[in-house]
């Protein structure tokens, strides 16, 4: 397997605009190995021509004939994990929607990711991505949904390693020794790697070690930078997820195209996404139409992917809420996350509540940014949003081609009505 391809080097005004923005974010996914995309106002591709297209993942109703013609005359384009021939027989695209490292009933113990610590954890439902068992078993139900008559593309969902929301000790992950023997293979430093990670930890949960120079990163972006030169093992974890991340998206690749088919996949936002190895910069190599995973209000525990979930479950699992360092640790994760300038509240609670609505433009334009203006861009939040119609217009003024709507329900007609027009 290749290494990361090295960081294209950033133009004057792509670098100024992201020093404006505060997006300290984009500096982790240059430093590991991320490139960097072309300022829009100097891109030669041509530009396709596209509508704009509305989609909905999931599918109910009695009547599935009758719930189909409904979402047509909506206004709606595709279906996501809808009954194939009621969709396609309404006039619209169908598509499946797959998972990629999930745990099976039976001998789930070997096969659950290691943290830094030595304990095996489950994240997201999910094992090790580097398990063998676990990937030819994805695969083999990814070549079973691509013989599905009628079916447009297949989404994959779940791609990659485990994130914040899962929690310190699932996102500290995977030290197995698969990804022991793995590494070493592909020419990463191991031990480096745990050494550094394991400091990490110290850094984020010890009183002394967030009062100390070792997380200076907590008072200012430069520190962070400083923090990370000291410990590249930080770096070349979260490169090895990249590497790996993007070996099994190929691979998915490979069986979903065979068939003639579109891939798609739910992506974590660009300010999340190196996180977890996923790489907006080395999917759109093959990647047919990306769908980033913008939920700003959430309501459910634990909210994997979703913004305000993401970005507190660490916080509040530090015990900062109510803390004078609350609003300091807040702070930091908007700025490295380039959302210090849209998110004005600094507590827990106020984050995890709702992001506005301009946050979810903002990763729409970054996504954009990254994948160039060739590939469909397709975000999908959440349909319970208060704010649906300005949600919907600031995504697709900063550049998407359609929207997707997460998830069906009973009232789903009420809900999009007002995001609908135009």
């Amino acid at each position: 397997m290749d290494r990361p391809r090295a960081p294209a080097a950033l133009s004057r005004r792509r670098f100024l605009k992201l020093a404006a923005a505060g997006v300290a974010g984009a500096a982790v996914s240059s430093l590991t190995g991320a490139v960097e995309a072309t300022d829009t106002g100097a891109a030669r591709e041509e530009v396709p021509v596209r509508g704009w297209r509305r989609w909905m993942h999931g599918f109910g109703g009695e009547d599935p004939a009758a719930t189909a013609r409904a979402l047509k005359d909506a206004g709606f384009d595709v279906v996501v994990s809808g009954p194939t021939d009621a969709v396609t027989a309404a006039g619209m695209e169908a598509w499946l929607c797959g998972g990629a490292f999930g745990l099976p009933g039976e001998g789930a113990d070997q096969l659950k990711a290691v943290n830094d610590r030595g304990n095996r954890h489950i994240w997201f439902g999910s094992g090790c991505p580097n398990q063998p068992p676990l990937r030819e078993r994805n695969l083999e139900n990814y070549r079973k949904m691509a013989q599905t008559p009628g079916i447009a593309g297949i989404l994959v969902d779940g791609c990659r390693f485990a994130s914040p929301a899962s929690g310190l000790d699932g996102y500290l992950t995977c030290f197995c020794d698969v990804c022991r023997e793995k590494a070493g293979r592909l020419g990463f430093d191991f031990a480096k790697m745990r050494r550094d990670v394991i400091v990490l930890r110290e850094a984020f949960t010890s009183r002394t070690g967030r009062a100390s120079r070792k997380v200076e990163w907590v008072e200012n972006p430069v520190g962070v930078a400083e923090w990370l030169t000291d410990h590249p093992g930080v770096l070349e974890w979260l490169r090895f997820r990249r590497v790996c991340v993007t070996e099994h998206f190929r691979a998915i690749s490979e069986v979903i195209h065979r068939a003639d088919l579109r891939m798609g996949v739910y992506i974590f936002t660009p300010s999340l996404s190196p996180f977890v190895g996923q790489s907006y910069a080395d999917l759109s190599e093959f990647m047919d139409v990306f769908a980033p995973m913008i939920y700003r209000n959430y309501p459910q525990r634990p909210g994997e992917a979703c913004l305000n979930w993401e970005l507190t479950i660490i916080p509040e699992e530090l015990g900062l809420q109510g803390t004078p360092e609350e609003s300091e640790a807040m702070a930091l994760v908007l700025s490295w996350t380039g959302l210090d300038q849209i998110v004005r509240d600094r507590t827990i609670d106020g984050v995890r509540a709702a992001l506005p609505p301009e946050s979810v433009a903002q990763q729409t334009a970054f996504a954009r940014a990254l994948i160039g203006p060739t590939k469909e861009l397709a975000p999908i939040i959440y349909i319970e949003d208060p704010q649906i119609r300005k949600t919907v217009a600031g995504v697709r003024e900063a550049g998407a081609d359609g929207v997707n709507f997460f998830v069906f329900m009973d009232k789903w007609a009420e809900l999009v009505a007002p995001a609908m027009s135009g």
